[in-house]
């Protein structure tokens, strides 16, 4: 009797138990149908709700453009300038201001500035048929822009020209057209171009941006002799140039503050392309990495030209693996030095050309000063045929009648050379038998005095 009892006892447990399971599964089941419903009805109200928030604001940003637009129309023509826009004398029109409209925050751009038509020719005297417009400000336009308060977003844009009654008139005023190219001579739009001059009264303080063609032209600014227009160009994410003032640090700038003559058209021209960076690594001659050296990079562009003042020179110091970063560099050939060093050789040589968005990754090789290694500048031809009789001149430093030249490849046999001749100091001629040796890059390795530096990927066998 006992043994049935406990028997039926675990019976009616176990059917509980089962009972309970199965109400626990349809209870978390509904729960997330029901959660997937609202996430879903959740999603489609937030869509709908941005939906109408930006057609509202899309709505009330053409409204609040063309009110400006109607604004500026109605004021006398020589008082439409910005303050910081590109006519001079400036004017009291907001460049940027921030409106509120319904609860709502709006960034309003306005932007005035001449336009040359071509219709009678153009400053640049580039229309066929056409003479050459000696003032290239035909008539206005006027643009604005609503945005939102971080300028992210755009809602309208509206434009409108605007001409006076006798726009072309001769006057004592200079024209200034700056033309943004990159490294390959293409226009570069939207960049900032800043135009300044503290001498005159009211002061020249002008921000705009390069057109789709790169330019900026701004007519009607007053003549000076002496070297007080200020130019800047900037770009994010681009190298920037600018011109320089005499000073005692650049007693000669490569580009210099300039002035403007009377019914005359200066033209300034400014190179400004994508930031680039290199990592380099530092190894002796027997590739141990040498951590804890100061390596300074030179660009071989100058901001002065005598003395030699370089646009870019930057020192960093190496990790514990050799390595080091320069980054926001921009488009160059660099040349290197370490204290106390000699820079036996470079992979790619050195000078190293860097480009526009590059990441270059450069090898150092180099010896304390008070050793003899060979030091290798350049080897030319850097490309060889795989033939009989192949000659390369190498050249550098601590190259001597001692010297012996190889070849190496990983995997391959090393291919010395057969005769080594010097024709000059610090240069040798090497000749190698490349017939049928595997083609790609192999490394070139100079030997004086048992001492040997390599070039690696000095040459390349097709």
């Amino acid at each position: 009797m006992v043994m049935r009892y406990n028997v039926g006892m675990c019976l009616r447990r176990n059917q509980i138990s089962y009972h309970a399971g199965v109400s626990l599964v349809e209870t978390i089941i509904g729960l997330s149908l029901m959660a997937f419903m609202l996430l879903a009805i959740f999603t489609l109200i937030t869509v709908n709700y941005n939906l109408l928030f930006s057609s509202k604001a899309k709505s009330i940003g053409i409204t609040l453009a063309q009110e400006k637009v109607e604004e500026l129309k109605n004021m006398p023509y020589d008082s439409l300038s910005t303050q910081r826009g590109t006519i001079y004398p400036a004017g009291n029109i907001d460049d940027e201001i921030v409106e509120s409209r319904n609860n709502l925050r709006f960034l309003v751009k306005t932007d005035i500035r001449y336009v040359d038509n071509n219709y009678d020719g153009n400053n640049e005297d580039t229309v066929p048929g056409q003479p050459r417009d000696l003032y290239p400000y035909d008539y206005k336009k006027i643009t604005v822009t609503t945005l939102s308060p971080d300028g992210r977003r755009q809602y309208a844009q509206i434009s409108t020209d605007i001409a006076a009654k006798a726009a072309e008139t001769s006057g004592n005023t200079g024209v200034l057209i700056v033309r943004v190219i990159d490294a390959n001579g293409n226009p570069v739009e939207a960049a900032t171009v800043k135009v300044q001059n503290s001498s005159l009264s009211p002061e020249v303080d002008i921000i705009t941006q390069s057109d789709i063609l790169g330019r900026v032209v701004i007519p009607k600014l007053p003549p000076v002799a002496q070297s007080s227009y200020h130019v800047v160009i900037e770009k994010a994410g681009y190298s920037s140039e600018q011109t320089w003032p005499i000073s005692v640090g650049l007693p000669s700038p490569t580009n210099p503050d300039f002035g403007l003559q009377a019914q005359q058209t200066t033209m300034k021209t400014f190179a400004i392309d994508r930031l680039a960076s290199a990592s380099v690594q530092v190894v002796s001659p027997s590739g141990l990495a040498l951590p804890n050296l100061n390596v300074t990079i030179t660009g071989a562009k100058s901001l002065n030209s005598i003395p030699f003042v370089p646009k870019f020179s930057q020192s960093r110091t190496t990790d514990d693996l050799g390595q080091l970063n320069f980054s926001l560099i921009e488009w160059d050939s660099y040349s290197f030095s370490i204290p106390g060093y000699n820079i036996l050789s470079t992979t790619p040589f050195s000078p190293v050309a860097i480009l526009p968005n590059d990441n270059r990754n450069i090898k150092l090789i180099v010896a304390p000063v008070n050793q003899s290694y060979p030091q290798i500048t350049s080897i030319i031809p850097s490309v060889l045929e795989a033939t009989t009789n192949v000659l390369i001149d190498v050249y550098g430093a601590q190259i001597n009648s001692g010297s012996n030249v190889i070849l190496r490849k990983n995997g391959q046999v090393d291919i010395p050379a057969s005769a080594v001749t010097f024709s000059a100091p610090n240069q040798l001629t090497a000749s190698f038998d490349l017939t049928g040796v595997a083609s790609g890059s192999w490394d070139v390795i100079v030997t004086t005095a048992g001492l040997p530096t390599t070039q690696f990927e000095g040459v390349t066998i097709q």
